[in-house]
């Protein structure tokens, strides 16, 4: 009997040791990581703003653009809000604008009258 127990656990034994390599295969590993980027993350999309001053050359309401006397064009959206009377030929600018589809379209504007001289 004893030598039949014997045989027991040894054919156990042997078994659990046929089958470590399974289990092994079973077990999970490590999560994979996400494969790195090929290429730099896109730039920023948004316009950079840009100041510019100058004194006003021209006025043009019907296309909404103003041109300073160093030849620079500014076109006036609707969200810009100015005295019309305000933009005249001699005043005096401080705008900020973005670059918008090959147009500096002005974000904000500071106008002061032309000098009376």
């Amino acid at each position: 009997m004893k030598n039949m127990y014997r045989r027991l656990a040894t054919a156990v034994a042997l078994s659990i040791l046929a089958s470590a390599p399974a289990w092994a295969q079973m077990t999970p590993s490590a999560p994979k990581q996400p494969p790195a980027m090929d290429k730099a993350p896109a730039p920023s999309m948004k316009p950079e703003t840009k100041e510019i001053q100058g004194t006003i050359k021209s006025v043009d309401r019907t296309k909404k653009t103003l041109t300073l006397e160093d030849g620079t064009t500014l076109a006036l959206p609707a969200s810009v809000q100015v005295a019309p009377d305000a933009l005249k030929k001699g005043a005096k600018v401080s705008a900020t604008y973005e670059e918008q589809g090959g147009q500096r379209v002005v974000t904000s504007l500071h106008v002061q009258p032309p000098s009376k001289s």
